[in-house]
């Protein structure tokens, strides 16, 4: 069985320290400008709170820029990312300094019917790292499936 961690550490990339700003219920870390789709992991130490991928248009890029949007409106709404990150991060996780490492994942091609299509393999890779995590015994705690 894969270690999950062994896994980060030889194929994922450091991208940044991440803090959780409480005025913007959001978290303060580096930007990122790829639109690469990939898979990215939050870490406490050797603990992995989550697992996400980042499959859109915007790719990675977008998905940080998503932790790092002021998220105020959203934590009123009663959003339930947005709480989750709030309790957690108030909570067990205070002053907390997390890390954020990213996996960029090239799409792959194949002809399909006669048609070359794009394959993307972030969800599934991100579902099966995430189930691995898990019986590994990681928190996964922003993950929001607990």
């Amino acid at each position: 069985m894969i270690n999950v961690i062994e896994f980060i550490s030889e194929n994922a990339l450091f991208h940044s320290e991440m803090t959780y700003n409480l005025e913007r219920k959001s978290f303060d870390l580096d930007p990122y400008e790829s639109t690469d789709p990939g898979i990215y992991f939050i870490l406490d130490n050797q603990d992995i709170l989550k697992i996400g991928k980042a499959d859109g248009k915007q790719g990675l890029k977008g998905r940080i820029a998503n932790y790092r949007t002021r998220l105020v409106k959203n934590f009123e709404k009663g959003d339930s990312t947005v709480l989750l990150w709030n309790t957690v991060m108030t909570g067990s996780l205070n002053e907390t300094v997390l890390s954020i490492y990213l996996l960029p994942l090239e799409p792959r091609t194949t002809t399909h019917l006669g048609i070359e299509v794009e394959i993307m393999i972030a969800r599934s890779l991100e579902s099966k790292l995430s189930k691995l995590a898990k019986k590994q015994h990681h928190s996964m705690k922003l993950s929001g499936q607990n």
